[in-house]
């Protein structure tokens, strides 16, 4: 079944953050549930603060779960909490930072 705006009632991003101390990096991993249903996630990539955010949006759009996402002049695009507030769209996520890489 492709992914449909209509189809999307609820999305919600799971994600967990690990500071590598040695360069001072943080890095990032994200589950992706689209109406309760694990749809895809971020394995491992670099970011910071809500980064898992922006990838787990980038990931949706790429996917067909944000077909209608609008993109601005200078790059930017609309983060996910606007996104699904513009539609109406039940969006919940939370964050836990760990200890461990191999804990994202």
């Amino acid at each position: 079944m492709t992914a449909t705006q209509e189809s999307t009632k609820s999305i919600t991003v799971i994600g967990r953050r690990w500071f590598n101390r040695g360069p001072g990096n943080t890095y990032h991993s994200a589950e992706i549930l689209v109406n309760g249903k694990r749809v895809g996630g971020i394995d491992f990539a670099y970011g910071y603060d809500d980064a898992y955010l922006q990838n787990a949006a980038d990931w949706l759009e790429a996917n067909g779960y944000m077909p209608d996402r609008d993109h601005h002049a200078n790059g930017s695009a609309d983060p996910l909490w606007a996104y699904c507030r513009d539609r109406e769209i039940e969006f919940a996520y939370s964050v836990s930072d760990v200890s461990r890489r191999k804990d994202l």
